[in-house]
């Protein structure tokens, strides 16, 4: 099953579903996703007495796919979820690093730079700085002004991978300072599909649940099968 294909033919209809419409998950989703399964299977077996009810069977077809969009969702809000939750602890880990990183490429330049005001006026700007996001961009300029004036450095043999280094510093604690932030903030774009997907299937696995039940209200072997086995609706 590919539910990446699942997800995409549904998204449009996932983002039609207004913020204010959404239910938040009050059943796991793999439980629902496997109970959603099993309702397409009993709901096939009584294909005929369903629909003489008035039951759109589309709704039915429709379980299989859109199971298959809530998993896919599911499953990148987990792993967006799971990020958000190691960033604190990996940018505890690698920022002191990367600051040092930081002042080993400032006292190189420092040095190395001294004679060229106008360069060594850059240096100083870049040490003026101070904060997260601005130790990120510390590092890319210093590369960057590195880079393009080599031969000063030179004479001091300086170690050009620094420069490499601080490049790949810089966009690693970009990333992790954005999921560090974003660790703060209850909000995400993934979670709202992941809900809307929710609201979604729970509608029409509740519409088919309602049908089935009013059918069978005089069987009870039947009427259970329309019923959820994590809670009653």
């Amino acid at each position: 099953m590919d539910y990446k294909n699942d997800f995409e033919q549904w998204k449009p209809t996932f983002e039609a579903v207004k913020e204010e419409e959404v239910k938040l998950p009050n059943i796991p989703i793999d439980v629902l996703c496997a109970e959603s399964d099993h309702l397409v299977i009993e709901a096939t077996k009584d294909k005929d007495a369903l629909i003489a009810k008035g039951l759109d069977w589309n709704l039915v077809d429709e379980l299989t796919t859109l199971t298959g969009a809530l998993r896919y969702c599911q499953a990148q809000w987990m792993s967006e979820y799971q990020a958000r939750q190691e960033a604190p602890k990996q940018w505890s880990e690698l920022s002191p690093e990367a600051y040092d990183l930081r002042n080993e490429l400032l006292h190189h330049f420092t040095y190395g730079y001294r004679d060229d005001k106008n360069i060594l006026k850059k240096v100083s700007r870049i040490r003026q700085g101070s904060g997260h996001a601005d130790m990120i961009q510390d590092l890319l300029e210093l590369s960057v002004l590195a880079q393009n004036n080599p031969e000063p450095l030179v004479m001091i043999n300086y170690d050009v991978r620094l420069n490499d280094k601080a490049i790949s510093t810089s966009a690693q604690m970009a990333n992790l300072l954005a999921l560090v932030n974003g660790s703060k903030d209850e909000s995400s774009q993934t979670k709202l599909l992941r809900d809307q997907a929710f609201t979604l299937l729970s509608e029409k696995m509740n519409t088919i649940r309602e049908c089935g039940r009013y059918v069978f209200w005089r069987n009870e072997e039947r009427r259970e099968k329309y019923a959820s086995d994590y809670h009653r609706d």
